[in-house]
């Protein structure tokens, strides 16, 4: 069937011939691009043309509307090879004239004319006309059209000169084509859209507007854009099921009737037919039955979606098309042999699952889920087929089923011949196969042989179910799978071969058990337990029993008989192995299928101590319909372990960090020391850490599922909780379980066993979390707890003691031992006694006596501690120590202990002239005290020291961040020199209380020394002048050092140290100098300075410091100043001020 688009050629029909092939064989040769209309996408096509001699005849069609796309031509030529423009003129223009008014009086405008030329070069070498054939053929047919008017040289007379005008040639006609298909596809599509609005017209006709619709489609298809064309098909698809399903067949279609024939031949689909339109031409001449029309039109979507690479659609597909034209059959009821739908099902679902396999890729996903329910489909039908012809295992087929395999096979027809060339050759993306590999036979040929025996059904049965099953696991659909594999274990029974069969309900019954479906998993069951009776395996047939007479949704006659069996099956059980000595763990069972946990209740108060008994109470659920009596109830349980400890366990820690090792030689941990310091350097805390990278969890191919059917990890019954020869009723039973703590930790119970004669029923998980108990030999402790201590004052701690598991004899007592000037006490009631008015009850030995103290009692001891405050002012804490002697140790335990002062001393040194002043000043830290009767004493003769400060008639209060200052007068007798006394030890000592007891009251003393007392220079400042000084106006000032002692000191360096903001110092260095003080008494310094700012100013200091000059000996090359003491310098003009008053210029 030619499907190219059609070009007509008028005028010189023998010229264009002679070009025709060279012109055809060039339009395809290259894409193109379409730029479509209605802002539809721009694509890049091929074209193909065939040509034709000019004829009316379509024309006329196109303009009564009953024309086809397929048939219109797409573009008219006129060619004409004359190169007279006098011959033009005479005959040839009218032509052309008489050829376009034609097309006009159609309504066609999509037309190019030709103009082949044939230049003599000898006569046109010196002589060029003014105007050609071609100018005139513009001129007067391409005034607005002048891209239709085209001209050529002749290929067969100019082969080298007419490449590139032949080239111009071609890609105008492609250019004409396209502009045409754009104005036809539009008008093309209107006359569709109005023929489908005419649907529900008498005398509409569903295949005539089938018709139209594809040509438009295979226009599409030729085109190369195969997406486009599907959705025409799409439409067609649609339509014809919604005029079936929803309106019927009634008078207004009476097309319906065409398709409304009997079913005698149900060929399926072939979709590598040479002949792509065979079914085409039958459906326009004779009539077609509904199944070869939709067969048909599956075809075609199935092709344009393999040639747009999408063979996962088809798949896709197939089955909303089977179901569909399976309901069109029901609705118009077609009169059809029984079984023959079956065939066409199963030979359509065939032929997709041959191509898909041809084309699929092993690690493509998305092909294999559409893939997976045909396989299943396949085997479903084959199996119904099987069943009506009398095929299935144990069955023979009778004459009349005979018959019917007959019928079927000559309905089902044979598969065209040859029929893989063309379509493989149309399909270059299908994948290469070994040519020694044996290509599969057709799908009709597969099920005319499974339908020729049993022997041949049965294996093509079994590999279409096993190609399910491996289909749905690869794309991960387990539950489809283990229904399938139910299929498949039913039809192994009927073979009699139930050891194949177990396989497949024992997964379906894991699957169906995680997911809860209990009624299915009980029938799931009934057919287990009948498998492993035809198999003689008398241990799994006795765990299935039980599991039947456990299942509550079964009627209890059922469950009754199966227990029988049970307990008819346990006697005679001699082996805890299967009849598979393969297999492990054989004669355990799941608990949870049996029994159920309600409740684990620890009786023993807590702690339990070693060696004593652990009574637990357990409740228990029993599903077996009457009593059943269990040998042993077991309860096992472990060490309560965090992740770490677990990982370390059989670790040994030796003294150095670096050396831990682990006890199992097949892995080493890495475990590292890790110490937590505090900011003062103090251990904080210890701990061991391990690095663990995460193992890589291998991926589950089998099942998602937790649930398992036998348990396959026993727990470790090292320790556990029993009890032996315990009935079990039918409902709840409260059973105490009994054994000796021997082992001491943290415990947890993980497992439950119930034995009866050789089988175990252990429990995979406790079901709630299971409760903790505690096997103890603590060990006895005693610790000293408290906050801030402050020194000076009574403080309280507290003494807990931690009995454990010591047992204390009746006068045990624990005895305290502190560091030196640290005391004790207990703690005394207030409301029987009075507190004492001393400090007589410290004592530095306390023994604490613990009456009738008891194993794991805890009890905490108030005490009180007093320490000396220190003397001087320290930067760290005052730190002591207790050391505690305890009854169930022989070594002393120290604990240290760390004190800070309720306030501190500081003294100052001050100068008037000669007369020197001490200030004492008190602050307070962390207490709240009153001072009283505060004393300074001097043993150092010549030296008094007068009180200046004010009787106190009450007691000062200090606190935090407050301050008390007391003044003394030093007086020294003139004939003892600093040399004499050079260091001055004075001792202060004052009274203090607390708020809370003023009754009692301590003494606070430090010491001070005194050195460097004596005034040995003093300065004087004089700024003239004196009275009136402006602002910027130098004043000067004289400075006068005086000798007041002797003393070795005779170079001395001055500074002035004046605030820039207020004076500044005239001269480049006058802000600093040497002088000499040898053989004098006295030396005067006059220096200029400005002031800088108005007001009284205080006077510029000025500090004197040692000089040493440099230069005297090697060792000393640099002049070194060192600052006199305090004591020593007195500044008689430090306090002065000075009145600063604004310039006049300012004032002004």
């Amino acid at each position: 069937m030619q499907i190219k688009p059609i070009i007509t050629y008028s005028g010189s029909c023998p010229l264009f011939r002679s070009l025709e092939s060279q012109i055809l064989n060039a339009i395809p040769l290259d894409t193109c691009e379409w730029r479509r209309t209605f802002q539809r996408p721009t694509k890049h096509v091929r074209l193909e043309a065939q040509t034709q001699q000019f004829n009316v005849a379509p024309l006329e069609k196109y303009k009564q509307g009953d024309w086809s796309i397929l048939e219109h031509p797409i573009l008219h030529i006129f060619v004409t090879e004359c190169n007279d423009v006098d011959t033009y003129k005479a005959t040839i223009r009218e032509e052309i004239d008489a050829w376009l008014k034609v097309l006009t009086s159609y309504g066609i405008s999509d037309w190019m004319i030709l103009l082949v030329e044939t230049l003599d070069m000898r006569k046109t070498k010196n002589f060029m006309p003014r105007t050609t054939v071609l100018d005139k053929i513009r001129l007067d047919f391409g005034s607005k059209n002048d891209d239709r008017c085209i001209s050529v040289l002749n290929p067969a007379k100019f082969e080298q000169k007419s490449t590139e005008s032949f080239r111009c040639l071609v890609q105008r006609i492609r250019f004409l084509m396209l502009t045409s298909y754009n104005r036809n596809i539009v008008k093309y599509e209107e006359l569709i859209r109005a023929k489908r609005e005419k649907r529900n017209h008498d005398g509409w006709d569903y295949r005539q507007y089938f018709f139209m619709q594809e040509d438009l489609a295979l226009t599409f298809e030729k085109l190369e854009l195969p997406t486009e064309a599907l959705i025409q098909y799409d439409e067609l698809d649609a339509m014809f099921s919604q005029f079936i399903t929803h309106t019927g067949f009634n008078e207004k279609q009476q097309w319906l009737s065409h398709f409304k024939r009997p079913l005698s031949a149900f060929h399926g689909i072939c979709l590598t037919r040479l002949d792509k339109f065979e079914m085409r031409e039958k459906i326009r001449e004779e009539g077609v039955s509904l199944l070869e029309f939709r067969n048909y039109l599956f075809e075609r979507q199935a092709y344009l979606l393999l040639t747009s690479n999408e063979i996962p659609e088809i798949a896709k597909r197939l089955l909303n098309f089977l179901f569909s034209t399976l309901r069109e059959v029901e609705f118009i009821k077609l009169e059809c042999q029984e079984g023959a739908l079956c065939c066409w099902e199963f030979v359509c679902a065939l032929e997709v699952l041959q191509l898909c396999e041809q084309a699929m890729e092993p690690n493509e996903v998305t092909c294999f889920q559409h893939c997976a329910p045909i396989w299943n489909l396949a085997k479903d039908k084959l199996y119904e087929l099987g069943k009506l012809c009398g095929l299935l295992p144990g069955c023979t087929p009778t004459s009349e089923q005979l018959h019917i395999v007959v019928q079927l096979s000559s309905g089902i027809g044979d598969a065209p011949p040859d029929q893989q060339q063309q379509f493989l050759q149309a399909t270059p993306h299908l994948r290469d196969r070994s040519p020694n590999r044996k290509p599969k036979k057709s799908a009709a040929q597969q099920l005319k042989e499974a339908l020729g025996s049993n022997q041949a059904f049965q294996k093509l049965y079994l590999e279409l179910a096993e190609l399910a099953i491996s289909t749905y696991k690869h794309v991960a659909r387990l539950r489809s799978a283990r229904l399938v594999g139910l299929d498949l274990g039913n039809f192994y029974c009927a073979l009699n071969e139930p050891h194949k069969a177990v396989g497949f309900f024992t997964d379906l019954l894991r699957e169906l058990k995680a997911e809860n479906w209990h009624m299915l998993s009980s029938q799931t069951l009934l057919e287990l337990a009948n498998c492993y009776r035809k198999m003689g395996d008398s241990l799994a047939y006795t765990k299935t029993c039980s599991s039947i007479s456990c299942c509550v949704e079964l009627e209890t006659l059922v469950r009754t008989f199966y227990f029988d069996e049970f307990l008819k099956s346990l006697k005679t059980l001699k082996t805890t192995l299967s009849a598979q000595p393969s297999s492990e763990n054989a004669n355990f069972c799941v608990l949870e299928d049996h029994f159920r946990i309600l409740d684990i209740e620890v009786l023993n108060q807590k702690p339990i101590i070693q060696d004593d008994h652990v009574l637990v109470q357990l409740k228990v659920e029993s599903l077996y319909p009457r009593g059943i009596v269990a040998e042993t109830l077991k309860l096992c349980y472990e060490l309560q372990a965090t992740t770490l400890e677990f990982a370390m366990e059989n670790v040994s820690l030796t003294s150095a960090p670096s050396t831990t090792k682990v006890k199992e030689s097949v892995s080493r941990l890495k475990v590292e020391l890790q110490l937590v310091y505090k900011q003062d350097n103090r251990l904080h805390s210890a701990s061991v850490a391990c690095d663990m990278p995460k193992s890589k969890q291998p991926v589950r191919r089998t099942s998602s599922t937790k649930r398992k059917l036998s348990p396959s990890v026993q727990g470790d019954f090292t320790n556990f909780v029993q009890a032996e020869n315990i009935a079990l009723q039918p409902g709840v039973n409260c059973i105490e379980l009994k054994a000796k703590a021997t082992r001491v930790g943290n415990w947890q119970f993980k497992q439950l066993c119930v034995s009866m004669s050789s089988l175990e029923f252990l429990s995979e998980q406790l079901p709630f979390a299971a409760p903790c108990f505690e096997i103890s030999t603590k060990p006895a402790s005693a610790s000293l707890e408290f906050k801030t201590l402050v020194a000076g004052i009574v403080q309280p701690i507290s003494l807990n003691v931690s009995g454990g598991s010591f047992i204390f004899p009746p006068d045990a007592k624990i005895t305290l031992r502190c560091s030196k000037n640290l005391r004790l006490r207990q703690a005394l009631d207030t409301q029987d006694a009075p507190p004492p008015r001393d400090d007589a009850t410290f004592e530095s030995l306390l023994q604490v006596p613990l009456l009738q103290f008891k194993s794991f009692e805890e009890r905490s001891i108030p005490l009180e501690v007093l320490t000396d405050m220190p003397g001087r002012k320290v930067s760290k804490h005052h730190e002591h120590h207790i050391s505690l002697s305890c009854p169930w140790s022989r070594t002393e335990l120290q604990i240290p202990i760390e004190f800070q002062p309720a306030m501190e001393a500081t003294c100052r040194l001050h100068t008037c002239g000669t007369q020197k002043f001490l200030q004492v000043i008190m602050k307070g830290l962390d207490a709240h005290l009153l001072l009283h009767h505060a004393k300074v004493k001097c043993d150092v003769p010549g030296v008094q020291l007068l009180d200046l400060n004010p009787m106190p008639q009450q007691p000062i209060e200090i606190y935090k961040s407050l301050t008390v200052t007391y003044l003394y007068e030093i007086q020294v007798e003139p004939l003892k020199t600093e040399h004499e006394l050079p260091i001055v030890k004075v001792h202060f000592v004052i009274k203090y209380a607390t708020l809370t007891q003023p009754e009692v009251w301590r003494s606070y003393g430090c010491a001070f020394d005194l050195v460097d007392y004596t005034t040995l220079f003093k300065l004087q400042a004089q700024l003239e002048p004196n009275e009136l000084c402006r602002l910027r106006t130098v004043c000067n000032m004289n400075l006068k050092i005086s000798k007041v002692h002797e003393n070795p000191y005779t170079d001395l360096m001055y500074e002035v140290l004046n605030d820039q903001n207020l004076w500044a110092v005239c001269g480049r260095s006058a802000d600093m100098g040497v002088v000499s003080m040898k053989d004098v008494d006295s030396h005067s310094i006059s220096l200029d300075v400005m002031p800088l700012s108005t007001g009284f100013l205080p006077m510029p200091s000025i500090r004197l410091s040692k000089y040493t000059a440099g230069g005297k000996t090697k060792a000393d090359a640099h002049s070194k100043v060192h600052p006199f003491p305090p004591g020593q310098v007195y500044n008689s003009t430090k306090s002065m001020q000075i009145h600063v008053i604004a310039s006049v210029a300012e004032n002004q």
